[in-house]
């Protein structure tokens, strides 16, 4: 699979996952991180297309409102871990530069 499908739903689920999280908590930060996360898929879209965008974003969801429900600190490090490992991702599979280094810069806002 190609870096751009995979960052397709890396952002699809990004997507779900703070769209479920924001359901339970709402706070400015996590509004903020759904409408980057929203934008890096809609990038991407552009680039690349997969029939798996809906399934991993309803998944992503769901898992949301779960990891939500469980508290401040289950979210934060569940967040911590994912956003590190899309950053890592980036890194290693795109030149940094333009749109993709704007990403990644919101990627890190993302971390708390």
């Amino acid at each position: 699979m190609d870096s751009d499908k995979l960052a397709l739903l890396g952002e699809a689920g990004a997507t779900g996952l703070a769209r479920g999280i924001y359901i339970v908590i709402r706070e400015e930060k996590f509004r903020h991180a759904l409408e980057d996360e929203l934008a890096h898929w809609r990038y991407f879209q552009k680039r690349s297309k997969s029939i798996l965008e809906r399934p991993v974003y309803f998944a992503l969801l769901l898992f949301g409102i779960a990891v939500a429900l469980f508290g401040r600190g289950v979210t934060r490090r569940v967040v911590n871990y994912l956003e590190a490992k899309a950053i890592e991702f980036y890194l290693s599979h795109y030149d940094l530069n333009g749109d993709i280094k704007m990403i990644v810069e919101q990627e890190k806002d993302h971390i708390i």
